[in-house]
């Protein structure tokens, strides 16, 4: 604790030290030293070899020290003319690149000392202030002292020294004392320096005037203080790091293609069929088949992170739907892979609030606005798996994120607007076990229909029996409990394929006008198909999607405007996930279609093969109503008891004494 006398001399005896750092300012940064004016900020090397021993010696002291030798620094260069402190009172002394650690190596050894890491801002608390400098009076004699709080922002109350007034506390003058705001964080440790299954988080606390500049899922260069809290009474104490200086970092510090790569992908990428073959080879290798399907979840991996002329969205989200089994996991596991800022969780075990942002009590009683893995993923990419097992309540604040993204919540009386643009890759497993296709998508996953809405391609993969495929599939699995093979015989490795990806990512694509007349005309082709069908109406989003599809394609090729071959490439992927679920696009017309609830034609399915098959007394066999089902309308076995029983338990169905049953209305 200083106060108002106490002199630098009293706190470093030997100004030999502030001397001699003055000159190595000198010598390190004499033109930036002769431009400086009052109220900028001297950025302070740490991390240079000649500063090293003062910050050795002094610690966290560092800056205070730095501070006084600016000014002797300055008075020096100033040709002996005294430079007092009244010419720069907002002249400050910021840490500038000391030695990058990772958070994993903060520990209790480098106590008060300052050290850098990364880090990814997980909270954020609210506003507060701290008594910097403080009067305190005695009410009875009147005697007043100015204390200031330490390092820690601990001020201690003094007690009144005059004989009379015996240690009578002194109470805090508020109109000559003078308050600093300070901010509680919590940062988390980069997905990136992770070593361990679950990245480290600290408590942390920035004052003056970086409050405020800090958001959640932010990534930051932080230059702190790991220090632990011994104002608390337990044994054990907490820990906090008081951060000294916080900057800005890239998102991430992208991995991109050599010169030479690049110039021999684009020089492949010419021939466009066998380059964009070559692509969907070099994506989950060990996984077997599927081309459309990682066609599709590369073109949302370069797709634009962002608003297209500032209105429509251009991320491309995406929906694998299946039975079990059938390696949905695995190709987003993948994703993460070759992404450098992907969050991969599971519907089951997240919430809105594990999804968006929520408020979590801390220890000390107070509330911290903490991020979910949509802001943490912003600019990046959201891997969900067992996406349906999200509960309706939770469902509802996806609308916004996948359509907008963004995040709006009120929370605990406090709103909160974070971006949270990132493309929903996410994966669903049938209700019932298997994907009966005798029912609609929205029975078999039991997702609203807003939400199936904003998924540009969905896909269906279903575990059908097929003897060559399957004694492929079973040498690829295989094959992978042997040696492991040699990454290079893909096109791209995993590496190289994330370079590309992260290239390609930025080039601006336009559409040609020969794309926009395709899309058109294929948009009113729809349209008029879906009319004449009479089925749901195509709507302008079908169209967006197609839009935001094209120029994907493009991007996979290198090329800053969209033609009529990526919009008719687009078209063909467009209808083969249509054919997964047993439509035609060309007759269907809507993707609506695809998740219309069927209910209503499954009854009248069902009435019109009951009909069929009842004799003239009106009795029923089972076994005969299932193989019309199965023959004439596509049910499968499983299907077709499942209803039979639902009939049966609901009283329409009644099984009489010869084994047959009869309808009972």
């Amino acid at each position: 604790m200083q106060y108002k006398n106490q002199s630098f001399d009293e706190a470093y005896p030997d100004r030999l030290w502030m001397k001699n750092l003055a000159r190595v300012m000198i010598w390190l940064d004499k033109d930036e030293l002769l431009k400086i004016k009052n109220g900028d900020t001297y950025n302070f090397n740490a991390s240079s070899h000649y500063v090293k021993p003062f910050l050795k010696k002094f610690g966290e002291d560092i800056v205070e020290l730095a501070t006084t030798s600016l000014y002797e620094a300055l008075t020096i260069l100033h040709k002996g003319k005294k430079i007092p402190v009244l010419h720069f009172p907002n002249l400050k002394v910021k840490l500038l690149n000391a030695d990058v650690v990772k958070m994993s190596e903060l520990n209790p050894n480098i106590e008060n000392k300052p050290v850098t890491f990364e880090s990814t801002i997980l909270a954020v608390g609210r506003r507060q202030a701290y008594i910097k400098r403080g009067y305190y009076l005695c009410t009875r004699c009147g005697q007043s002292f100015l204390v200031e709080a330490d390092k820690r922002r601990f001020i201690e109350h003094p007690k009144c020294t005059t004989a009379s007034c015996r240690n009578r506390p002194m109470i805090i003058d508020p109109d000559r004392s003078i308050a600093e705001s300070v901010q509680d964080i919590i940062i988390q440790e980069p997905i990136d320096d992770v070593d361990n299954n679950e990245p480290i988080h600290y408590d942390a606390k920035i004052v003056a005037d970086d409050v405020g500049l800090t958001y959640m899922g932010q990534r930051k260069k932080i230059t702190g203080v790991f220090r632990t809290d011994m104002r608390q009474k337990s044994l054990q104490k907490d820990v906090y790091i008081d951060v000294l200086k916080i900057d800005d970092l890239d998102d991430v510090k992208l991995v991109m293609p050599s010169d030479e790569d690049l110039h021999q992908l684009m020089h492949d990428s010419i021939d466009e069929d066998k380059f964009i073959e070559k692509l969907i080879g070099s994506f989950a290798p060990h996984i077997f088949g599927y081309k459309e399907i990682k066609l599709s979840l590369l073109l949302s991996l370069v797709s634009m992170h962002g608003r297209i002329k500032g209105r429509r969205r251009g991320w491309i989200n995406i929906l694998l739907v299946g039975d079990p089994g059938m390696a949905k996991t695995m190709m987003l596991e993948f994703c993460a892979k070759v992404t450098q800022k992907s969050t991969y969780t599971t519907g089951k075990g997240s919430t809105a609030a594990g999804l968006t942002a929520g408020m979590v009590k801390q220890d000390n009683g107070t509330s911290v606005l903490m991020s979910g893995v949509y802001p943490l993923s912003n600019m990046g990419y959201a891997l969900i798996d067992e996406f349906d097992k999200m509960s309706k309540d939770d469902m509802g604040i996806m609308h916004e994120v996948m359509e907008n993204g963004r995040v709006s919540r009120a929370v605990s009386g406090k709103k909160v607007n974070l971006p949270a643009i990132a493309p929903t890759i996410a994966a669903a497993n049938p209700q019932f076990g298997n994907y009966d296709m005798s029912m609609g998508l929205l029975e078999n996953i039991n997702l609203p229909t807003p939400i199936i809405n904003r998924f540009d391609l969905i896909f269906l993969i279903k575990d059908k029996v097929n003897s060559i495929l399957d004694s492929k599939k079973a040498d690829k699995v295989l094959d992978d409990f042997g040696e492991q093979k040699d990454e290079k015989e893909c096109y791209l490795t995993e590496r190289e394929l994330m370079a590309f990806i992260n290239y390609v990512r930025k080039i601006n694509v336009t559409l040609s006008d020969g794309a926009k007349a395709k899309l058109k005309e294929i948009y009113t082709k729809l349209r008029n198909i879906s009319t004449e069908s009479d089925s749901l109406a195509v709507s302008p989003r079908q169209l967006e999607a197609l839009g935001r599809l094209t120029m994907a394609h493009a991007r996979l090729l290198f090329k800053s405007e969209a033609d009529e071959t990526d919009v008719l490439a687009v078209y063909k992927l467009f209808g083969t996930s249509y054919e997964t679920f047993g439509k035609d696009l060309e007759k269907t017309g809507a993707q609506l279609a695809l998740i219309t609830d069927s209910k209503l034609s499954k009854e009248q399915q069902f009435r019109k093969a009951w009909s069929k098959v009842k004799d003239d007394k009106d009795y029923v066999v089972e076994e005969n109503l299932y193989k019309v089902l199965e023959e004439e309308y596509k049910w499968d076995r499983t299907g077709c008891m499942r209803k039979f029983e639902e009939y049966v338990s609901h009283g329409f169905i009644k099984k009489c004494l010869n084994m047959k049953y009869r309808w009972t209305e």
